[in-house]
């Protein structure tokens, strides 16, 4: 079994540090060992006290794990001060562990500083070096190199000035950048890379960048490489984000669970429109409220924030004599027009998973409002909203019983 370690402090909340760091090993299919820098007392709201952890007794708590578990991987979050680091590095170099991830952990999301000032040297001269991938977000990038980072051309360059401070590759997070997308640059010292995902309208974000530096190193465990490591490790973070938990009255965590509701999810998406137009065929009146050429079945995930959340049959339903038919299997992201309009209209009702596209006749739009349906119009169709897609051929099916031959 793939092994990875990481050497951090412990979130009595839960939502980042050690705790989030084995629960994104978990999550990913590696084995999780840790050693605890410090303790924090600590929740969504901000820190309220830290208790760190005895240097010798961090040697201890790493020469217990590395005599004996050969870990594939090892990461860094919270260390805090200089005698601190210093045993890490020292330790990792006896262990001689080259798979390493270094987070260098000197804010959290509440704005609480968590590295000391005079750590900051040690963790630049000392722990750079060894790491395989380093990953600052901006805040962390702009300490380390001592200037201001605004844009993804500054994230670029600041990318190769950290790369000279001696890791192997780079990678510099860009979540508090202004704009619509979450920009990552990742710098190999070759050549830029860029990652980017659309900005997920939340708060619950507390330990984004521990979950992030968690996923890489456990796919780094898993033998890949830093850029493909980072890629996957992207979209893990992503999912992450958007199953964020709301589980106090401040920041809440992210979901290292997420990318696997997500799977889960998805099939349980595909599965219900596949119910829903099985559902229609049994009914042969239905698919004379279908639009010729434009009708089609869509159902979206739960807490859906982007158009890949959408999921519907690759192209307009066809009417076979008195049944519908799909061409190909339900897919996510298929394009398929209107698909946007499920998604706004789920963000405004999570109830809303669910939508059928129908003939835009007054007969059909004046028997629907009749019925207390959930409509909208457009210029085309009529738009049939549900909580799934069963339910509006379900829904469908009622409505066409009101019509004979139309």
């Amino acid at each position: 079994m793939h092994k990875a370690l990481t050497i951090a402090g412990s979130d009595s909340g839960g939502g980042a540090g050690i705790q989030t760091d084995l629960k994104t090993f978990a999550a990913l299919g590696v084995y999780g060992t840790s050693v605890i820098t410090a303790l924090t007392a600590q929740n969504t709201k901000g820190v309220h006290g830290i208790h760190t952890v005895p240097p010798d007794f961090i040697v201890s708590q790493l020469d217990a794990v590395l005599s004996d578990i050969p870990v594939q991987a090892a990461k860094t979050g919270m260390l805090g001060e200089t005698e601190a680091i210093l045993a890490v590095t020292g330790a990792l170099t006896r262990h001689r562990i080259l798979n390493l991830v270094v987070d260098p952990v000197m804010v959290a999301q509440s704005g609480d500083r968590l590295l000391k000032e005079d750590a900051v040297t040690a963790l630049r001269d000392r722990l750079l070096p060894l790491a395989l991938v380093v990953t600052p977000n901006l805040p962390e990038a702009e300490v380390l190199l001592e200037r201001n980072i605004k844009t993804a051309d500054d994230m670029a360059a600041a990318a190769k000035d950290i790369h000279k401070l001696g890791p192997h590759t780079v990678l510099v997070k860009g979540g508090h950048l202004a704009g619509e997308n979450m920009i990552d640059i990742f710098y190999d010292g070759k050549t830029i890379h860029r990652f980017a995902e659309q900005k997920l309208d939340t708060i619950h974000t507390h330990g984004t960048g521990c979950t992030y530096a968690a996923a890489i190193a456990a796919h780094l465990a898993k033998g890949l490489s830093p850029l493909d490591a980072v890629s996957r490790s992207k979209q893990f973070i992503t999912a992450a984000i958007s199953h964020g938990i709301c589980i106090g009255s401040g920041y809440g965590p992210t979901n290292p669970m997420g990318a696997l509701y997500r799977q889960a999810e998805s099939g349980t998406v595909i599965d219900d429109l596949q119910n829903a137009l099985a559902y229609l065929q049994k009914t042969p009146q239905a698919a004379s409220l279908l639009a010729p050429g434009l009708s089609n079945l869509f159902a979206c995930r739960e807490n859906a924030a982007v158009s890949a959340d959408v999921a519907s049959f690759p192209a307009p339903l066809l009417r076979s004599g008195d049944k519908p038919e799909a061409v190909g299997s339900p897919l996510f992201d298929s394009a398929q027009q209107p698909g946007e309009q499920l998604l706004s209209a789920h963000r405004k009702n999570p109830t809303i998973q669910g939508m059928i596209t129908l003939k835009n006749t007054p007969e059909i739009i004046s028997a629907a409002r009749k019925q207390g349906l959930n409509i909208h119009v457009t210029e085309d169709l009529l738009l049939l909203f549900a909580g799934t897609a069963r339910d509006a051929a379900n829904k469908t099916v009622t409505l066409s019983r009101t019509f004979r031959g139309c």
